[in-house]
């Protein structure tokens, strides 16, 4: 090998393509008491697919497991955490698209359940306007 082509390091280049990345598992932090968060993620996920079984097979979500965890930021809010774990060997890598879906699907229905939730709050414009002027 001449001195001007470049040396080829095999150790450094093989061992990078091995390394493990660690696995990113999506989440939210929403403004609920580590102690209601339940019932919030029960009530946001109330009449959508995720909850009908029919669906749910005919999605082949049966091929995975998912796994929610609760972490308390502080007194008012929880990191809602959700991972759709493969069941079957492979099942991560054949249905990633239907695997992204129902984690898109699961974080809408919360952030669905955090807008109707303000809504009820707070009333409607109507109601405050004429509150200020009488």
């Amino acid at each position: 090998m001449s001195e001007l082509e470049p040396r080829k390091r095999r150790g450094l280049r093989s061992s990078r393509k091995k390394a493990l990345v660690p696995r990113h598992i999506p989440s939210e932090v929403v403004p609920v008491p580590v102690e209601d968060v339940e019932d919030f993620v029960r009530d946001a996920l109330r009449g959508t697919s995720l909850r009908d079984p029919f669906a749910q097979i005919l999605g082949g979500y049966a091929l995975f497991a998912p796994q929610l965890r609760f972490v308390p930021v502080d007194e008012t809010h929880t990191r809602v955490e959700f991972d759709a774990v493969g069941r079957v060997a492979g099942a991560e890598a054949l249905k990633y698209t239907r695997r992204l879906g129902e984690i898109d699907r699961f974080f809408v229905a919360l952030r669905d359940e955090l807008d109707r939730r303000e809504q009820r709050r707070r009333p409607p414009a109507g109601e405050r306007a004429i509150e200020d002027g009488g």
